[in-house]
């Protein structure tokens, strides 16, 4: 609580909310190429599925998330026509979910949109601040291989 002061701001919510920006931006992008369907939590769904096809349940684990809250991402997305559900040939009880043409353009405007936003960052910093920020970002990432994840 702060008694109306201003909150007090950390490393984390300053890398959360700089990660938001950078991601809003992609988000406006697909929206002015006809894809404004896609909304920030979708992005579960297209970084973590494999080319060939992957299981709710997985993307559920590889996002973090509970399986019911991937499941409903999922459908938004089969809705809106971005991915498909097909049966998986490994398990017949499962389905996997794969990408449709329109799912595989929002990924390539994602992916081009990329080189863009890091020039940005290296006009605004520097191109040496540049290269240590994305040098402390991978040694901070690094800090997940040993933290224990929580259950």
């Amino acid at each position: 609580m702060t008694d109306g002061r201003d909150r007090p701001v950390n490393l984390a919510v300053l890398m959360r909310d700089g990660f938001t920006v950078l991601n809003n931006r992609v988000l406006v992008r697909l929206a002015e190429e006809g894809h404004g369907a896609v909304r920030p939590a979708h992005s579960a769904v297209f970084e973590f599925l494999d080319d060939t096809g992957t299981t709710v349940s997985t993307l559920a684990e590889r996002a973090q998330m509970t399986k019911q809250g991937m499941a409903e991402l999922v459908r938004h997305l089969e809705v809106h026509g971005y991915v498909t559900r097909e049966p998986d040939p490994d398990d017949r009880r499962a389905k996997r979910v794969l990408l449709t043409p329109a799912g595989r353009e929002v990924v390539g405007i994602a992916q081009r949109l990329v080189p863009e936003i890091e020039a940005e960052i290296v006009a605004l910093v520097g191109p040496e601040r540049s290269r240590a920020l994305r040098a402390d970002l991978a040694a901070i990432g690094r800090l997940g291989a040993t933290v224990p994840p929580q259950e």
